[in-house]
């Protein structure tokens, strides 16, 4: 009988830290030129610390599963799905402003 057993290691990230591209590509389904690509369209910002390694920041990491699902899973190009990942996170925003002035008109 063989036996697998798997080591898993986890971490919570914070603002200040940063993941390799090639890891976040590989996270969120979505290939490096893709990655270049949505760096050019300015929906992540990576860093270079060494010439031809880039790092991404690990806030990017939820909007960029939503780009790669959006691509993987319904086809959409890499123009828009940035597209559509900065309309989503300005509904969101919005939401939250309605909900909070709904509560400040709901206090008088």
């Amino acid at each position: 009988m063989v036996r697998v057993s798997h080591v898993l290691e986890a971490r919570v990230l914070g603002d200040g830290d940063w993941i390799a591209a090639t890891e976040i590509c590989q996270l969120c389904r979505i290939d490096l030129d893709a990655m270049m690509e949505l760096a050019a369209l300015g929906v992540v910002e990576p860093r270079e610390t060494v010439p031809g390694e880039w790092q991404v920041q690990a806030k990017a990491l939820p909007r960029l599963r939503v780009v790669g699902r959006l691509m993987q899973d319904l086809g959409v190009n890499v123009s828009g799905a940035a597209l559509a990942v900065e309309l989503i996170e300005a509904r969101r925003e919005l939401e939250g402003r309605i909900r909070a002035l709904e509560r400040l008109v709901g206090d008088y």
